[in-house]
């Protein structure tokens, strides 16, 4: 060997070390983006998409994995939601959106231009628009009448994204718990919604 010690990051396995460290930098993450988006910007999100004739939802590429499965969550509540992956497709859906509507844009790094302009056109229809981006100055973020951000960084680009995906996840849960809280109505379509797909999910 070269003598020289190996950096405090550096992985050898896949060992208890390794999680544990794993796990406290997501813990890290989670915090940082829980302190950077208070609980009032939370609460009024919440309540827009709780109010919301429809909640139009899209993320593209990796993005729209948490899109899709937080519209998946919506729907099981009673909220009437769209989700697209396609800008293009979005814009068409936009066209019957409504004042107290609500879109809810998925970027990690919030600079499709194609984005920007669903932003535009939902403000032109009178509705709301959230967005949900790593915590840097972005394109996105500048559209948005509720930015929620996402404080997740790491010198290593394979622990860069767990991180970020790990601290998205638990922003989502803050305001999908709010949703629940806020209404015994939607709690009980929830509930309902879950007893008719168990026997499916048990064929």
């Amino acid at each position: 060997g070269n003598g020289g010690a190996e950096p405090a990051h550096a992985t050898t396995g896949d060992g208890a070390g390794d999680g544990a460290t794993l796990w406290q930098r997501k813990s890290e993450a989670e915090e940082a983006t829980r302190l950077i988006n208070p609980p009032g910007t939370l609460a009024m999100l919440a309540e827009a998409i709780g109010g919301a004739g429809t909640v139009f939802i899209i993320g593209v590429g990796e993005d729209d994995i948490h899109a899709r499965a937080f519209a998946l969550r919506l729907s099981l509540l009673g909220i009437l939601t769209v989700h697209n992956f396609d800008p293009a497709h979005m814009t068409a859906s936009l066209s019957a959106a409504r004042a107290g509507d609500v879109l809810l844009v998925f970027s990690e790094h919030g600079m499709q231009g194609m984005l920007c302009q669903l932003c535009r056109h939902m403000h032109e229809q009178g509705g709301r628009v959230a967005s949900i981006t790593r915590h840097s100055s972005n394109a996105l973020r500048a559209h948005a009448d509720l930015p929620l951000l996402v404080a997740a960084h790491d010198e290593r680009a394979f622990v860069a994204p767990l991180l970020y995906h790990s601290a998205l996840q638990h922003l989502l849960d803050r305001v999908y718990i709010r949703l629940c809280e806020a209404d015994d109505a939607k709690r009980a379509r929830l509930q309902g919604n879950l007893d008719r797909l168990h026997p499916l999910r048990e064929a």
